[in-house]
Protein backbone atom coordinates (compact mmCIF):
# COMPACT_ATOMS: atom_id res chain seq x y z
CA UNK A 1 0.00 0.00 0.00
CA UNK A 2 3.12 2.37 0.67
CA UNK A 3 4.28 3.86 -2.75
CA UNK A 4 8.40 4.28 -3.39
CA UNK A 5 10.74 6.79 -3.84
CA UNK A 6 14.13 7.04 -5.46
CA UNK A 7 16.25 10.14 -6.50
CA UNK A 8 18.49 9.16 -8.92
CA UNK A 9 19.23 6.05 -11.22
CA UNK A 10 21.26 4.05 -9.37
CA UNK A 11 19.46 5.16 -5.52
CA UNK A 12 17.33 2.53 -5.97
CA UNK A 13 19.95 -0.11 -5.63
CA UNK A 14 20.86 1.33 -2.40
CA UNK A 15 17.48 -0.27 -0.71
CA UNK A 16 18.44 -3.17 -1.31
CA UNK A 17 21.43 -2.31 1.13
CA UNK A 18 19.17 -1.16 4.13
CA UNK A 19 19.05 -4.49 5.90
CA UNK A 20 22.99 -5.76 6.09
CA UNK A 21 26.02 -6.50 4.66
CA UNK A 22 26.80 -9.54 5.97
CA UNK A 23 28.41 -11.74 3.32
CA UNK A 24 27.50 -15.28 4.33
CA UNK A 25 24.63 -17.98 4.18
CA UNK A 26 21.73 -17.79 6.31
CA UNK A 27 21.12 -21.80 6.62
CA UNK A 28 20.15 -23.44 9.34
CA UNK A 29 21.83 -26.75 10.88
CA UNK A 30 20.64 -26.92 14.56
CA UNK A 31 19.95 -30.72 14.98
CA UNK A 32 16.74 -29.69 17.02
CA UNK A 33 15.21 -26.89 14.25
CA UNK A 34 14.02 -27.00 10.88
CA UNK A 35 15.48 -29.97 8.70
CA UNK A 36 15.33 -28.16 5.44
CA UNK A 37 15.47 -30.13 2.27
CA UNK A 38 19.04 -29.96 0.70
CA UNK A 39 17.95 -29.71 -3.27
CA UNK A 40 16.02 -27.73 -5.79
CA UNK A 41 12.82 -25.25 -5.55
CA UNK A 42 11.18 -28.09 -7.93
CA UNK A 43 12.78 -31.10 -6.37
CA UNK A 44 11.08 -29.69 -3.34
CA UNK A 45 7.97 -29.27 -4.76
CA UNK A 46 8.00 -32.42 -5.82
CA UNK A 47 8.63 -33.99 -2.70
CA UNK A 48 5.41 -31.65 -1.21
CA UNK A 49 3.03 -33.25 -3.98
CA UNK A 50 4.61 -36.90 -2.75
CA UNK A 51 4.07 -36.18 0.82
CA UNK A 52 0.96 -33.93 0.10
CA UNK A 53 2.16 -31.53 2.36
CA UNK A 54 2.89 -27.51 1.80
CA UNK A 55 5.64 -26.12 0.80
CA UNK A 56 7.56 -23.76 3.41
CA UNK A 57 10.57 -21.64 1.90
CA UNK A 58 13.10 -19.15 2.99
CA UNK A 59 14.14 -16.58 0.46
CA UNK A 60 16.77 -15.12 2.08
CA UNK A 61 19.74 -13.47 0.87
CA UNK A 62 23.45 -13.71 2.25
CA UNK A 63 24.13 -10.04 3.09
CA UNK A 64 20.75 -9.88 5.12
CA UNK A 65 21.19 -9.74 8.85
CA UNK A 66 17.36 -9.99 9.59
CA UNK A 67 17.24 -13.53 7.19
CA UNK A 68 20.14 -15.02 9.37
CA UNK A 69 19.18 -13.69 13.01
CA UNK A 70 16.16 -15.98 12.04
CA UNK A 71 17.64 -18.20 10.57
CA UNK A 72 19.81 -18.77 14.00
CA UNK A 73 17.62 -17.86 16.58
CA UNK A 74 14.07 -18.55 14.81
CA UNK A 75 14.51 -21.82 12.77
CA UNK A 76 16.33 -23.21 15.24
CA UNK A 77 14.12 -23.56 18.19
CA UNK A 78 13.24 -27.34 18.99
CA UNK A 79 9.54 -26.22 19.13
CA UNK A 80 9.51 -24.38 15.19
CA UNK A 81 11.30 -27.82 14.24
CA UNK A 82 8.98 -30.29 15.44
CA UNK A 83 6.32 -28.22 13.69
CA UNK A 84 7.66 -27.52 10.52
CA UNK A 85 8.90 -30.77 10.47
CA UNK A 86 5.81 -32.42 10.62
CA UNK A 87 3.26 -30.41 8.60
CA UNK A 88 5.69 -29.18 5.72
CA UNK A 89 8.66 -29.95 3.49
CA UNK A 90 11.34 -27.17 3.86
CA UNK A 91 13.22 -25.20 1.72
CA UNK A 92 16.25 -22.09 1.94
CA UNK A 93 16.38 -20.07 -1.22
CA UNK A 94 19.17 -17.63 -1.68
CA UNK A 95 16.76 -15.38 -3.83
CA UNK A 96 19.60 -13.78 -5.78
CA UNK A 97 21.47 -16.86 -6.95
CA UNK A 98 20.82 -18.72 -10.84
CA UNK A 99 17.31 -19.64 -11.71
CA UNK A 100 16.35 -18.77 -7.68
CA UNK A 101 15.69 -15.08 -8.58
CA UNK A 102 13.09 -16.05 -11.02
CA UNK A 103 11.30 -18.49 -8.38
CA UNK A 104 11.42 -15.51 -6.28
CA UNK A 105 10.04 -13.08 -8.84
CA UNK A 106 6.93 -15.42 -9.40
CA UNK A 107 5.86 -15.07 -5.66
CA UNK A 108 6.64 -11.16 -5.62
CA UNK A 109 9.48 -10.97 -3.27
CA UNK A 110 10.70 -7.81 -3.06
CA UNK A 111 12.52 -7.72 0.28
CA UNK A 112 14.27 -9.71 2.71
CA UNK A 113 13.28 -12.01 4.56
CA UNK A 114 10.59 -12.84 3.06
CA UNK A 115 8.80 -16.89 3.95
CA UNK A 116 6.48 -18.49 1.62
CA UNK A 117 4.30 -20.93 2.22
CA UNK A 118 3.39 -23.04 -1.00
CA UNK A 119 0.51 -25.27 -1.92
CA UNK A 120 1.86 -28.52 -3.52
CA UNK A 121 0.50 -27.54 -6.96
CA UNK A 122 2.99 -24.44 -6.90
CA UNK A 123 0.21 -22.01 -5.38
CA UNK A 124 0.85 -19.17 -2.79
CA UNK A 125 -0.62 -19.89 0.26
CA UNK A 126 0.52 -16.61 1.94
CA UNK A 127 3.85 -14.76 1.44
CA UNK A 128 5.62 -12.92 4.65
CA UNK A 129 7.74 -10.14 4.26
CA UNK A 130 9.75 -9.01 7.11
CA UNK A 131 11.50 -10.53 9.85
CA UNK A 132 9.28 -13.09 12.12
CA UNK A 133 9.65 -14.29 16.11
CA UNK A 134 8.52 -17.80 16.66
CA UNK A 135 5.21 -16.78 17.58
CA UNK A 136 4.46 -14.78 14.62
CA UNK A 137 6.17 -17.60 12.26
CA UNK A 138 4.05 -20.71 14.37
CA UNK A 139 0.86 -18.73 13.77
CA UNK A 140 1.43 -18.17 10.18
CA UNK A 141 1.84 -22.01 9.67
CA UNK A 142 -0.92 -23.36 11.99
CA UNK A 143 -3.46 -20.68 9.61
CA UNK A 144 -1.65 -23.13 6.69
CA UNK A 145 -2.05 -26.35 8.21
CA UNK A 146 -5.56 -25.29 9.47
CA UNK A 147 -5.05 -25.03 12.83
CA UNK A 148 -5.89 -21.26 13.42
CA UNK A 149 -8.65 -18.95 11.45
CA UNK A 150 -7.74 -18.41 7.96
CA UNK A 151 -7.74 -14.93 6.72
CA UNK A 152 -11.15 -15.65 4.28
CA UNK A 153 -12.59 -16.93 7.70
CA UNK A 154 -11.63 -13.77 9.59
CA UNK A 155 -13.14 -11.61 6.48
CA UNK A 156 -16.60 -14.23 6.50
CA UNK A 157 -16.53 -13.51 10.73
CA UNK A 158 -16.30 -9.49 9.70
CA UNK A 159 -18.76 -9.75 7.24
CA UNK A 160 -20.81 -11.33 9.64
CA UNK A 161 -20.64 -8.64 12.29
CA UNK A 162 -18.88 -5.53 11.28
CA UNK A 163 -18.67 -4.46 14.59
CA UNK A 164 -16.71 -6.55 15.66
CA UNK A 165 -13.22 -4.89 16.57
CA UNK A 166 -11.10 -7.67 17.57
CA UNK A 167 -11.94 -9.31 14.11
CA UNK A 168 -11.13 -6.54 12.40
CA UNK A 169 -7.75 -6.37 14.25
CA UNK A 170 -7.04 -9.72 13.64
CA UNK A 171 -7.62 -9.05 9.73
CA UNK A 172 -5.55 -5.83 9.45
CA UNK A 173 -2.47 -7.92 11.34
CA UNK A 174 -2.94 -10.62 8.57
CA UNK A 175 -3.38 -8.37 5.67
CA UNK A 176 -0.08 -8.12 4.42
CA UNK A 177 1.40 -11.49 4.32
CA UNK A 178 -2.52 -12.41 2.51
CA UNK A 179 -2.17 -9.31 0.13
CA UNK A 180 1.30 -10.41 -1.20
CA UNK A 181 -0.16 -14.00 -2.24
CA UNK A 182 -2.79 -12.06 -4.29
CA UNK A 183 -2.34 -11.56 -7.91
CA UNK A 184 -3.89 -9.45 -10.49
CA UNK A 185 -7.35 -8.42 -10.15
CA UNK A 186 -7.88 -10.18 -6.98
CA UNK A 187 -5.25 -8.12 -5.53
CA UNK A 188 -6.99 -5.43 -6.17
CA UNK A 189 -9.74 -5.80 -4.77
CA UNK A 190 -8.39 -7.15 -1.47
CA UNK A 191 -6.79 -3.74 -1.31
CA UNK A 192 -9.50 -1.77 -2.00
CA UNK A 193 -11.46 -3.55 0.76
CA UNK A 194 -8.88 -3.37 3.11
CA UNK A 195 -8.42 0.17 2.65
CA UNK A 196 -11.89 0.73 3.63
CA UNK A 197 -11.82 -1.29 6.49
CA UNK A 198 -8.26 0.01 8.07
CA UNK A 199 -9.87 3.62 7.51
CA UNK A 200 -13.31 2.32 9.57
CA UNK A 201 -11.51 0.67 12.30
CA UNK A 202 -9.53 3.82 12.85
CA UNK A 203 -12.16 5.99 13.22
CA UNK A 204 -13.85 3.29 15.30
CA UNK A 205 -11.33 3.00 17.95
CA UNK A 206 -9.46 6.56 17.66
CA UNK A 207 -8.27 7.94 19.73
CA UNK A 208 -7.81 5.74 22.96
CA UNK A 209 -8.13 2.83 22.06
CA UNK A 210 -5.60 2.68 19.26
CA UNK A 211 -2.67 2.71 21.81
CA UNK A 212 -0.96 -0.45 21.52
CA UNK A 213 1.85 -2.77 20.10
CA UNK A 214 -0.82 -4.38 17.31
CA UNK A 215 -2.38 -1.01 16.06
CA UNK A 216 0.60 0.47 15.94
CA UNK A 217 2.02 -2.64 13.57
CA UNK A 218 -1.10 -1.83 11.27
CA UNK A 219 -0.44 1.71 10.63
CA UNK A 220 2.95 0.91 10.33
CA UNK A 221 2.16 -1.64 7.65
CA UNK A 222 -1.43 -0.01 6.46
CA UNK A 223 -0.76 3.37 6.34
CA UNK A 224 0.81 5.04 2.99
CA UNK A 225 1.88 8.12 1.45
CA UNK A 226 -0.84 8.35 -1.16
CA UNK A 227 -4.13 9.69 0.82
CA UNK A 228 -2.25 12.15 2.32
CA UNK A 229 -5.19 13.44 4.55
CA UNK A 230 -6.00 10.65 6.15
CA UNK A 231 -1.72 10.52 6.67
CA UNK A 232 -2.35 13.84 8.10
CA UNK A 233 -5.30 12.80 10.23
CA UNK A 234 -3.31 9.63 12.03
CA UNK A 235 -0.10 11.30 12.70
CA UNK A 236 -2.35 14.03 14.58
CA UNK A 237 -3.85 11.06 16.17
CA UNK A 238 -0.68 10.01 17.55
CA UNK A 239 0.75 13.01 18.14
CA UNK A 240 -2.44 14.28 20.34
CA UNK A 241 -1.24 11.64 22.95
CA UNK A 242 2.06 11.37 22.65
CA UNK A 243 2.90 10.38 26.23
CA UNK A 244 0.38 7.86 26.19
CA UNK A 245 1.90 6.01 22.58
CA UNK A 246 5.58 6.19 24.15
CA UNK A 247 4.48 4.32 27.47
CA UNK A 248 2.63 1.50 25.60
CA UNK A 249 5.02 1.47 22.17
CA UNK A 250 8.48 3.18 23.12
CA UNK A 251 9.94 5.78 21.25
CA UNK A 252 8.57 4.72 18.01
CA UNK A 253 5.61 6.96 17.48
CA UNK A 254 7.72 9.83 17.84
CA UNK A 255 9.78 9.13 14.85
CA UNK A 256 7.07 8.10 12.81
CA UNK A 257 5.62 11.66 13.40
CA UNK A 258 8.88 13.36 12.39
CA UNK A 259 9.25 11.25 9.79
CA UNK A 260 5.64 12.21 7.82
CA UNK A 261 5.81 15.41 8.67
CA UNK A 262 9.60 16.16 7.27
CA UNK A 263 8.38 14.19 3.77
CA UNK A 264 4.88 15.95 3.90
CA UNK A 265 7.32 19.04 3.82
CA UNK A 266 9.75 17.88 1.47
CA UNK A 267 7.26 16.48 -1.25
CA UNK A 268 5.46 20.52 -1.01
CA UNK A 269 9.07 21.98 -1.40
CA UNK A 270 9.68 20.30 -4.09
CA UNK A 271 6.53 20.47 -5.49
CA UNK A 272 7.31 24.63 -5.20
CA UNK A 273 4.29 24.67 -2.70
CA UNK A 274 4.64 27.30 -0.08
CA UNK A 275 2.62 25.39 1.78
CA UNK A 276 5.74 23.32 3.12
CA UNK A 277 6.06 26.27 5.79
CA UNK A 278 3.22 25.01 7.79
CA UNK A 279 5.06 21.49 8.60
CA UNK A 280 7.73 23.87 9.08
CA UNK A 281 6.34 25.40 11.67
CA UNK A 282 4.79 22.02 13.18
CA UNK A 283 8.09 21.48 14.26
CA UNK A 284 8.68 23.94 17.23
CA UNK A 285 4.67 23.69 17.70
CA UNK A 286 2.21 21.15 17.40
CA UNK A 287 4.93 18.61 17.12
CA UNK A 288 7.91 19.61 19.23
CA UNK A 289 7.36 17.21 21.75
CA UNK A 290 7.79 14.61 19.01
CA UNK A 291 11.13 16.26 17.48
CA UNK A 292 12.13 15.69 21.17
CA UNK A 293 13.79 12.33 20.09
CA UNK A 294 16.00 13.68 17.58
CA UNK A 295 18.57 14.59 19.70
CA UNK A 296 20.83 17.28 18.06
CA UNK A 297 23.79 19.26 18.97
CA UNK A 298 24.04 22.93 18.86
CA UNK A 299 20.94 23.42 16.83
CA UNK A 300 16.80 23.38 17.32
CA UNK A 301 14.92 21.03 15.04
CA UNK A 302 12.91 23.73 14.02
CA UNK A 303 15.85 25.79 12.80
CA UNK A 304 17.23 22.34 11.22
CA UNK A 305 14.00 21.84 9.32
CA UNK A 306 13.83 25.63 8.76
CA UNK A 307 17.41 25.94 6.85
CA UNK A 308 16.76 22.62 4.90
CA UNK A 309 13.51 23.57 3.36
CA UNK A 310 13.84 26.40 2.82
CA UNK A 311 16.78 25.87 0.72
CA UNK A 312 14.95 23.11 -0.91
CA UNK A 313 11.47 25.14 -2.10
CA UNK A 314 14.02 27.77 -3.56
CA UNK A 315 16.18 25.51 -5.48
CA UNK A 316 12.91 23.38 -6.96
CA UNK A 317 10.71 26.37 -7.04
CA UNK A 318 12.97 29.73 -8.32
CA UNK A 319 15.63 26.71 -9.73
CA UNK A 320 17.97 29.52 -7.69
CA UNK A 321 20.98 26.99 -7.42
CA UNK A 322 23.64 29.95 -6.64
CA UNK A 323 20.77 30.27 -3.88
CA UNK A 324 20.58 26.55 -2.80
CA UNK A 325 24.26 26.47 -2.72
CA UNK A 326 24.65 29.11 -0.49
CA UNK A 327 22.25 28.09 1.97
CA UNK A 328 23.40 24.52 2.26
CA UNK A 329 26.59 25.94 3.27
CA UNK A 330 25.37 27.69 5.97
CA UNK A 331 23.40 24.76 7.13
CA UNK A 332 25.90 22.63 7.03
CA UNK A 333 27.91 25.19 9.22
CA UNK A 334 24.89 24.77 11.86
CA UNK A 335 24.55 21.52 11.47
CA UNK A 336 28.47 20.48 12.33
CA UNK A 337 28.26 17.29 14.31
CA UNK A 338 25.19 15.98 13.43
CA UNK A 339 25.80 15.46 9.91
CA UNK A 340 26.04 12.38 8.10
CA UNK A 341 27.44 11.14 4.96
CA UNK A 342 24.20 11.01 3.46
CA UNK A 343 23.39 14.70 3.97
CA UNK A 344 25.75 15.25 1.62
CA UNK A 345 25.03 13.09 -0.76
CA UNK A 346 21.29 14.43 -0.77
CA UNK A 347 22.39 18.04 -1.30
CA UNK A 348 23.78 16.76 -4.36
CA UNK A 349 20.98 14.90 -5.60
CA UNK A 350 18.81 17.44 -5.42
CA UNK A 351 21.25 19.67 -7.36
CA UNK A 352 20.80 17.12 -10.37
CA UNK A 353 17.31 16.48 -9.71
CA UNK A 354 16.13 20.25 -9.43
CA UNK A 355 18.36 21.95 -12.15
CA UNK A 356 19.80 18.97 -14.21
CA UNK A 357 21.25 19.85 -17.57
CA UNK A 358 21.26 23.79 -16.70
CA UNK A 359 24.22 23.39 -14.08
CA UNK A 360 26.75 25.52 -14.50
CA UNK A 361 30.61 24.59 -14.48
CA UNK A 362 30.61 25.89 -10.61
CA UNK A 363 27.66 23.43 -9.90
CA UNK A 364 29.30 20.51 -10.76
CA UNK A 365 31.92 21.77 -9.11
CA UNK A 366 29.99 22.16 -5.54
CA UNK A 367 28.34 18.55 -6.46
CA UNK A 368 31.62 17.10 -6.90
CA UNK A 369 32.96 18.51 -3.47
CA UNK A 370 29.53 16.77 -1.60
CA UNK A 371 29.58 13.95 -2.86
CA UNK A 372 33.17 13.35 -1.83
CA UNK A 373 32.72 14.46 1.53
CA UNK A 374 29.56 11.98 1.25
CA UNK A 375 32.05 9.17 0.03
CA UNK A 376 34.63 9.56 1.99
CA UNK A 377 32.56 9.05 5.60
CA UNK A 378 30.52 6.21 3.35
CA UNK A 379 31.11 2.36 4.23
CA UNK A 380 28.11 1.14 2.52
CA UNK A 381 29.28 -0.46 -1.17
CA UNK A 382 26.04 0.48 -2.82
CA UNK A 383 25.83 4.05 -1.04
CA UNK A 384 30.10 4.59 -2.22
CA UNK A 385 28.90 3.14 -5.99
CA UNK A 386 25.86 5.85 -5.92
CA UNK A 387 27.86 8.93 -4.74
CA UNK A 388 31.18 7.50 -7.55
CA UNK A 389 28.97 7.06 -10.53
CA UNK A 390 27.39 11.44 -9.34
CA UNK A 391 30.68 12.79 -9.26
CA UNK A 392 31.85 10.90 -12.80
CA UNK A 393 28.87 12.37 -14.07
CA UNK A 394 29.79 15.45 -12.78
CA UNK A 395 33.15 15.34 -14.41
CA UNK A 396 31.82 14.65 -17.67
CA UNK A 397 29.47 17.28 -17.72
CA UNK A 398 33.03 19.43 -16.89
CA UNK A 399 34.42 17.38 -19.85
CA UNK A 400 37.42 16.30 -18.06
CA UNK A 401 36.75 12.55 -18.98
CA UNK A 402 39.69 11.19 -17.81
CA UNK A 403 38.58 11.80 -14.13
CA UNK A 404 34.74 10.73 -15.17
CA UNK A 405 36.30 7.29 -16.36
CA UNK A 406 38.27 7.06 -13.19
CA UNK A 407 35.67 7.60 -10.84
CA UNK A 408 33.01 5.16 -13.29
CA UNK A 409 36.04 2.55 -13.11
CA UNK A 410 36.26 3.06 -9.44
CA UNK A 411 32.58 2.36 -8.72
CA UNK A 412 32.53 -0.32 -10.86
CA UNK A 413 35.35 -1.81 -8.98
CA UNK A 414 33.51 -1.38 -5.79
CA UNK A 415 30.27 -3.27 -7.19
CA UNK A 416 33.43 -6.36 -7.08
CA UNK A 417 32.68 -6.69 -3.40
CA UNK A 418 28.87 -7.59 -3.97
CA UNK A 419 30.13 -10.96 -5.09
CA UNK A 420 27.18 -12.75 -3.13
CA UNK A 421 24.38 -10.08 -4.15
CA UNK A 422 24.29 -10.99 -8.03
CA UNK A 423 21.06 -9.11 -9.25
CA UNK A 424 22.02 -6.09 -7.83
CA UNK A 425 25.70 -6.41 -9.19
CA UNK A 426 24.80 -7.24 -12.65
CA UNK A 427 22.32 -4.25 -12.27
CA UNK A 428 24.90 -1.66 -11.51
CA UNK A 429 27.95 -2.96 -13.79
CA UNK A 430 25.24 -3.01 -16.78
CA UNK A 431 24.91 0.72 -15.42
CA UNK A 432 27.75 2.09 -14.91
CA UNK A 433 29.09 0.24 -18.19
CA UNK A 434 26.51 1.88 -20.30
CA UNK A 435 27.76 5.18 -18.53
CA UNK A 436 31.58 3.95 -20.07
CA UNK A 437 29.78 3.40 -23.42
CA UNK A 438 28.33 6.99 -23.65
CA UNK A 439 31.76 8.43 -22.23
CA UNK A 440 33.82 6.48 -25.44
CA UNK A 441 31.61 8.52 -27.56
CA UNK A 442 32.08 12.03 -26.12
CA UNK A 443 35.66 11.38 -26.43
CA UNK A 444 36.25 11.19 -29.84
Amino acid sequence: MKRSRCVLLLAAFLLLAVQGRAQQGATSDAANGIAFFKGTFGEALAKAKQENKPLFVDFYAVWCVPCKKMAKTVFTQEEVGKYFNEHFISLQLDAEKGENVEIARNYKVAAYPTVAFIAPDGKALSVNTGAMDKDELMEAAKIVAGERVSFEELYNKYKADNSDLDVQQQLLLKAPSFLQAQEGMEADKWVTRLQKLYKNYIAAKAPLKLINENDYKIILTLEGDEDKEHKQYVIDLINDHLDDWTKAVGKAPSYYIVEANDLLAEDLAKDGNAKYKEYVEKVKNQYAKAYGVVGLKGITPYEKSRLYFDALYNLYKNKDVDGYVKAMQIYFGKMEGNLRSADYGKAAQNLYMAAGKSLKSKDHEVAIQWAEKALAQEDAVMDRVNYMVMIGDSYRELKNYAKAREFYNQAFAETLRLENMEMPQAMLQGAIKQKLSTLELLEK
